[in-house]
C-alpha cells in the first residue's frame, strides 16, 4: 500500500478543477456586462465632447460669417474635426443652430440656446 502512494503522481482533483472553472465563470459573468456598460458610457461622453467642440466652432464661424454653419464640414476651417461619434448640423440660420450626435445608445443635441449637450434629437 505504501508503495502505491509513493508511485502515485500528484495533481489536481476533478473537484478542484470544477471549482476553479466555476469561479472563472462567475467572474466573467460579472465583468462582461460592466465592460459593455463602460463602452456605452464612453461613446456617450465622446458624443457630448464632439458636440461641445462643434458648438465652439459654430461660435467662431458665426463671429466671422454672421450666420451659423449649415454643415459640419464648414466648421473644419474653424478647428472642428469629426471624431468617432459624428456630429450632424440638423438646422442652422443666422440666429440659431441645432446639432446632434449619437452616443452609445442615446442621441444628444446641442443648440445655441442650450449651450450644452442634452439627450434628445433636433
Amino acid at each position: 500500500m505504501r508503495r502505491l502512494r509513493e508511485t502515485r503522481e500528484e495533481g489536481f482533483t476533478l473537484i478542484e478543477l470544477v471549482v476553479v472553472i466555476a469561479i472563472i465563470g462567475i467572474l466573467t459573468a460579472i465583468a462582461i456586462p460592466n465592460y459593455l456598460g463602460q463602452q456605452q458610457e464612453a461613446k456617450d461622453a465622446a458624443a457630448m465632447a464632439q458636440l461641445r467642440a462643434a458648438a465652439t466652432s459654430q461660435d467662431l464661424y458665426h463671429a466671422k460669417q454672421n450666420a451659423f454653419a449649415g454643415d459640419a464640414t464648414e466648421l473644419e476651417a474653424y478647428g472642428f474635426r469629426q471624431g468617432g461619434q459624428p456630429v450632424a448640423v440638423m438646422a442652422a440660420d443666422a440666429s440659431t443652430y441645432c446639432m446632434q450626435a449619437t452616443g452609445g445608445t442615446v442621441h444628444f443635441k446641442i443648440t445655441q440656446d442650450l449651450g450644452r449637450p442634452v439627450p434628445g434629437t433636433c
